[in-house]
């Protein structure tokens, strides 16, 4: 396949895949996302306009032991599709630990499949108040005030992987024995000729892992444009870090002329404002502001009891109310939201943790019974009621949704804001086909962002505009 295919990446998170994906989108390349890694024939033949491939999975919800069977497969996938630059898409917060969504082993996987050298790293999001700097990682809250992640209200509290760690080199060096160095912001702000002689410098000394720092938009270019200029088909750069790389590649892409000029068609509003169905399992701050802001403007609430949905005695009564209430909201023209929290202080949250206690279940194991509710709830409601538009909130929990959704193939649709697009779905189940899901992260977005999914328009289901999925 030559160049075609530009680059090749994996999400360690459903929702994170799609932000990236939306990013490509916006540089103006043509992407669609995948559930499982697709066969170079089947590219080639139905998706002949399409540069870019992503893999959506669950790698960051998965114990590091069972990080090789998972990224194993992809990884050689992605080598037969022969791209430039592969990229192993994080949480832009960087959450991950030794035992859980390690990103240190994968990190070692990739390099080991790929027979690389060195392996960037670059986890910044200045787009999305994500900021690296001198090795430390700080974020947003919101559209509100920056911390530091050992400090950020909700990343240092975060229920699976807390981050009690803002220097990014410490952080990694609790998850892979590799060396790791680091171009800071002094070196990045003097340009891709300093950035290019140190990488080689570093290259020389045989240190294998390079954490970049990047606090605004101009960073993230400069250090595309070095990576770009590394990488080849016989030689690919492996990167990990955020999706905002794509914004960096799409501009150095544009500026060697790479990109051909899209015919995306003229906007047309996709119909009257429809009901809205939003499925959250996120106890995120961001989260919790935008479901209060649901509630005060026309979105009808129907909180969920999550210890029942823990309680296999109590679990198909729970979802059989909440999809009951959603349903009915929805008949009466009104958009929904179902949440299992709204915000890290909800006291749902402490009850949670009592039931999973008394049923000896791990965190991972009940964030995946959570998951699988919501994903039940979704078939329930889609199944009985004419849905247009759907959002799914939490990165754990989008992924266990996506699998009750037979997700094939995702291609955005619509940005809302950042980093949580509205997608169009291509399923297993063609029922499903056309549906437009959002999946957005619990830190993201602005207060108001379901209003405005809400109210978006879109072209209409056109995956055909990048080619023709088999039908079987």
């Amino acid at each position: 396949m030559g160049e075609r295919i530009l680059l090749a990446f994996y999400g360690d998170d459903f929702s994170g895949t799609t932000a990236t994906a939306e990013a490509l989108f916006e540089s103006g390349v043509p992407t669609l996302i995948f559930a499982d890694p697709p066969d170079p024939f089947l590219l080639a033949k139905h998706f002949p306009a399409v540069r870019a491939v992503g893999v959506a999975g669950l790698a960051r919800t998965l114990p590091a032991g069972e990080l090789a069977a998972a990224l194993s497969p992809v990884f050689r996938a992605f080598q037969r599709l022969r791209p430039p630059v592969l990229l192993y898409k994080v949480c832009s917060t960087f959450d991950s630990s030794a035992e859980k969504g390690s990103i240190g082993r994968a990190i070692e996987i990739g390099r080991e499949i790929f027979n690389l050298d060195f392996v960037p790293v670059l986890p910044a999001a200045p787009r999305l108040g994500r900021y690296t700097i001198f090795g430390h990682h700080f974020a947003a809250l919101g559209e509100g005030e920056v911390y530091r992640l050992d400090r950020h209200p909700s990343i240092s509290k975060h229920p699976v992987t807390p981050m009690r760690e803002s220097d990014l080199r410490l952080h990694l060096a609790r998850q892979t024995s590799l060396e790791i160095a680091l171009i800071n912001i002094l070196e990045v702000n003097q340009g891709p000729a300093r950035v290019k002689q140190l990488l080689r410098g570093l290259r020389e000394k045989a240190i294998p892992v390079v954490l970049f720092d990047c606090i605004e938009e101009k960073h993230m270019q400069i250090i595309c444009r070095v990576i770009w200029k590394e990488a080849s088909s016989e030689r690919p750069v492996f990167i990990v870090g955020s999706q905002e790389i794509g914004f960096g590649l799409g501009d150095a892409w544009k500026k060697t002329g790479m990109l051909p000029q899209a015919d995306v068609g003229d906007m047309a509003d996709s119909g009257p404002e429809r009901p809205l169905l939003v499925l959250s399992g996120s106890c995120a701050t961001v989260t919790g502001r935008q479901i209060r802001w649901a509630a005060e403007n026309a979105f009808t609430e129907v909180p969920v009891s999550p210890e029942k949905l823990l309680d296999p005695a109590l679990n198909a009564a729970e979802i059989e109310r909440v999809a009951g209430g959603c349903r009915q909201a929805i008949l009466q023209n009104r958009s929904v939201i179902a949440h299992t929290a709204a915000g890290p202080e909800d006291p749902r949250i402490v009850e949670l943790h009592k039931v999973a206690d008394s049923l000896s279940l791990t965190p991972d194991r009940a964030n995946r019974v959570l998951g699988d509710a919501l994903g039940e709830i979704a078939l329930q409601v889609l199944g009985t009621v004419p849905l247009r538009r759907l959002v799914i909130v939490g990165g754990d929990t989008a992924g266990r949704v996506q699998q009750h959704l037979q997700v094939r193939a995702l291609q955005v649709a619509r940005s809302i804001g950042i980093a949580a697009p509205l997608c169009y779905l291509y399923s297993a189940n063609p029922e499903l086909n056309g549906l437009e899901v959002a999946f957005k992260g619990g830190q993201i977005g602005t207060t108001d962002y379901f209003g405005h999914v809400r109210s978006a328009a879109t072209r209409g289901f056109a995956i055909e505009a990048l080619g023709s999925y088999p039908a079987s």
